[in-house]
């Protein structure tokens, strides 16, 4: 599979006719939406559906849709046939998005998650907010909030700016829940309901009180009212709260400072909602998810699997795990989800009275998360990057009250802990870095990008690239690790930073190791390339059973041509390999494998030379 391509978002069922293609800067068809049109018309004969082009996105990428749905099958070979295209750069689903949570029956007090299990007679464990509004209320910051909507209601109204903008239909502004059902669910007005969890007006003699009171909202609307959309838009939704531009939308005049993204999808990061977080929290904007709720490992769960974010898990009001809360080491930190109250709508199939409700999930725990986020933005002395935000979180979360049953992040949320080290002007030193992989091979390199701003500096670096002992990379000072991995696949890298004072700051995000662009090779048939200076290439033949013997030879061209060759069963990689041979001086390099079992083996070269037509043959003999 091509670095280009990410076909991770793909169920074996899949059945998708939308995708997003991004074109390099500086090509025809990166300036061009007509020439989109005319290189798809162009390749209509590599495709197995016609695809026509949509809409440009804000992050320079395009939506295309295809005639007819393709299975997962045909959809890899569609985007395949588009990542051929050097001028590509990548390609990927555009997968429906969805809400992560459900309605409950109120079993527990009003709002047990606001409370501190340290006052007297409380036993919930909740973020602890009275005492944090002793120091922040939200004032002066605004809150993204890409869900479904928000429905009017007399306890969130006087915090709804009213400047959002409807994405699912690519319509006027508005931003709001038009509660107008399909027949194929009932309505949903999740929106509303996060909307409250963040911002519902306090002391205003009615209902309840958001984390951030005094805090604003912008709504964009990316989710219809079941609760889903497409992952094209609550990308553009990103990018557009934070000021962006989305072509055929206007500039957001207020550009918020947290967005809350209560949604999710299965797959590695999309590269488009990665772009949008990248603009966000590069113009100051902290970017808080939810892991999902499907009792699984948030690594494969988007955009919680994204760089840049904080994402957050649910927990019950005895401190343990919610029981559908994705988890893992991803997860930065847990928030109340379960059976929260806040403000929605008594309709079902349309619009009706305003109410509240009772909802679950990390839907729910998100929202408590953006509205600590506003509280110490409204009060930190100098504005804290993501890395940071997530970190001062983190390091001044609660103790679980006992071990969840899988990881949770560091503890749950204090919104006293928190607030008040941000009004003092703590700024932590803070883990953060990020990985590529090379165009060639499965090297992977990943790159520090940790900050100690603060008193307090960076003493202790330790790497954990997925594999071996969490400890076994400890430096006494910052490096950039790279590693040749063995096999393909996903895997979680984790940073621990320790400063000067003891404090830890950990980031663990996972990475997906691609493997390389592969020329099968048919017994005794020799095949010609030419190849760069330390650039590998990789070749396979499928042996059966009963092989006597297997070689791969490769044949230099030339006297002055340098190379090694390698050989093994499984994996393309030069990692472990069955057997190593070096072509110098003319001489041709040699592998053979006497007896080999059936399966797939791989040949890579790596070039110590420009090498111009060698000769690569592999045979067998039963």
């Amino acid at each position: 599979m091509s670095l280009k391509m990410n076909a991770s978002g793909l169920s074996l069922d899949a059945s998708v006719d939308r995708f997003i293609i991004k074109y390099k800067s500086g090509s025809v068809e990166g300036g061009s939406t007509t020439a989109v049109q005319s290189r798809l018309d162009r390749l209509a004969g590599a495709f197995p559906s016609r695809a026509h082009h949509l809409r440009r996105m804000g992050v320079g990428s395009d939506v295309i849709t295809t005639e007819r749905k393709l299975n997962a099958k045909e959809a890899k070979a569609f985007m395949r046939a588009i990542a051929s295209d050097p001028d590509v750069e990548y390609v990927e689903p555009d997968v429906p998005v969805s809400v992560n949570s459900a309605p409950n029956d109120p079993f527990y007090n009003l709002q047990w998650g606001l409370f501190s299990n340290l006052d007297p007679g409380q036993s919930n464990v909740g973020i602890r907010a009275a005492s944090a509004w002793n120091v922040a209320t939200g004032a002066g910051v605004t809150i993204g909030l890409i869900d479904n909507g928000v429905t009017s209601h007399s306890d969130l109204n006087a915090n709804i700016l009213p400047y959002g903008y409807d994405f699912t239909f690519l319509g006027p502004p508005g931003g709001s829940n038009p509660g107008i059902g399909n027949g194929k669910c009932q309505i949903s007005y999740h929106g509303t309901h996060v909307g409250g969890i963040m911002a519902a007006v306090a002391n205003n003699g009615i209902g309840i009180a958001g984390v951030a009171p005094s805090a604003k909202i912008i709504s964009a609307r990316t989710l219809n009212d079941c609760g889903t959309g497409m992952l094209s838009s609550s990308s553009d939704a990103m990018l557009w709260a934070s000021g962006g531009p989305v072509p055929g939308f206007d500039i957001n005049p207020h550009p918020v400072n947290v967005i809350n993204a209560s949604l999710s999808a299965a797959g590695q990061c999309s590269r488009a909602f990665q772009d949008s977080i990248d603009y966000a929290t590069s113009h100051g904007v902290i970017v808080v998810v939810a892991a999902g709720n499907n009792n699984a490992d948030a690594m494969n769960i988007q955009p919680g699997n994204c760089r840049g974010v904080i994402a957050v898990g649910n927990t019950q009001p005895d401190g343990s795990r919610a029981s559908d809360s994705n988890y893992g080491p991803i997860v930065d930190v847990a928030a109340p989800g379960t059976n929260i109250y806040s403000t929605y709508n008594a309709g079902t199939s349309s619009l009706g009275a305003e109410s509240y409700a009772y909802m679950s999930g990390t839907s729910m725990a998100t929202p408590m998360v953006s509205g600590v986020v506003a509280l110490v933005k409204s009060v930190a002395p100098k504005p804290l990057s993501a890395a940071e935000m997530r970190t001062l979180i983190t390091q001044h979360a609660q103790r679980f009250p006992k071990q969840p049953d899988q990881p949770l992040g560091s503890g749950i949320l204090d919104a006293t802990a928190t607030v008040t080290a941000a009004k003092a002007g703590e700024i932590p030193a803070a883990a953060d870095f990020q990985c590529s992989q090379s165009a060639a091979g499965m090297l992977v390199t990943c790159t520090d990008r940790s900050t100690s701003r603060g008193v307090a500096s960076i003493k202790w670096w330790a790497w954990n690239l997925g594999f071996g002992d969490p400890d076994e990379m400890v430096r006494t000072q910052s490096v950039n690790p790279y590693y040749n991995y063995e096999y393909p696949g996903t895997y979680n890298i984790t940073l621990t930073v320790t400063d000067s004072t003891g404090a830890v700051s950990r980031l663990s995000r996972p990475f997906t190791v691609v493997a390389p662009g592969v020329t099968e090779l048919s017994s005794n048939v020799a095949v010609k390339f030419s190849a760069n200076y330390f650039v590998q290439q990789f070749f396979s033949l499928d042996v059966p059973a009963g092989v006597k013997t297997l070689t791969f030879t490769l044949s230099p061209a030339s006297y002055s041509d340098l190379g090694t060759l390698y050989l093994r069963a499984g994996s393309p990689t030069t990692r472990n390999a069955d057997c190593q041979s070096v072509f110098v001086r003319g001489e041709a390099a040699t592998c053979t494998i006497s007896n080999p079992a059936a399966g797939t083996y791989y040949g890579t070269v790596n070039p110590n030379s420009n090498l111009k037509d060698v000769t690569i043959l592999a045979t067998y003999t039963k």
